[in-house]
């Protein structure tokens, strides 16, 4: 198999498994079609020549954050969630419309966008992380530290939430 054809494979089996997360009604189904998503998406990272990324999407992500989201939707005991009757059809009727719109957009973004500036022509060797480093601790500095907050209420919230009512 070409190289094109199993990012294309990989992609897709991304997609498809990120659809099937936020359709399933049973959240412990949904957090382990996330855990498919995620290595499909390692696999992408590989195929890119960024196997540091695809370590810590592996390592992180499909490692330490879901193994969380599994304990905390097993502590709190989640039920499967039930069909409701929709008894109202403008609601979907305007929730496709709006899938179709922001997919029209998207692909009209997708189009118009292409390689306007020529590849460097020294590449980084692909074990050097001082690149990464550099725009990790410099450029994305606020992205990081956002993302770090963002984790710690999570934390938190978890806390909360598996906390039962009468404890201290």
């Amino acid at each position: 198999m070409t190289p094109r054809l199993v990012f294309d494979a990989a992609a897709g089996l991304a997609i498809l498994f990120a659809c099937v997360m936020v359709v399933h009604r049973h959240p412990v189904k949904s957090v382990l079609a996330l855990v498919v998503s995620f290595f499909a998406l390692a696999v992408t990272y590989v195929l890119l020549a960024a196997p540091l990324i695809a370590a810590v999407q592996v390592i992180v992500y499909a490692g330490a954050i879901l193994v969380l989201f599994l304990f905390v939707l097993m502590l709190l005991n989640v039920p499967e969630e039930a069909r409701q009757s929709s008894d109202r059809p403008i609601h979907q009727a305007l929730s496709a419309g709006g899938i179709v719109a922001f997919a029209a957009a998207l692909l009209a973004v997708l189009r118009g966008y292409g390689a306007t500036q020529a590849a460097p022509s020294v590449a980084p060797s692909p074990g050097d992380l001082a690149p990464v480093a550099k725009l990790l601790f410099s450029d994305h500095l606020l992205s990081f530290e956002a993302l770090s907050i963002l984790l710690l209420a999570a934390l938190v919230g978890a806390f909360v939430l598996a906390r039962r009512e009468g404890s201290p």
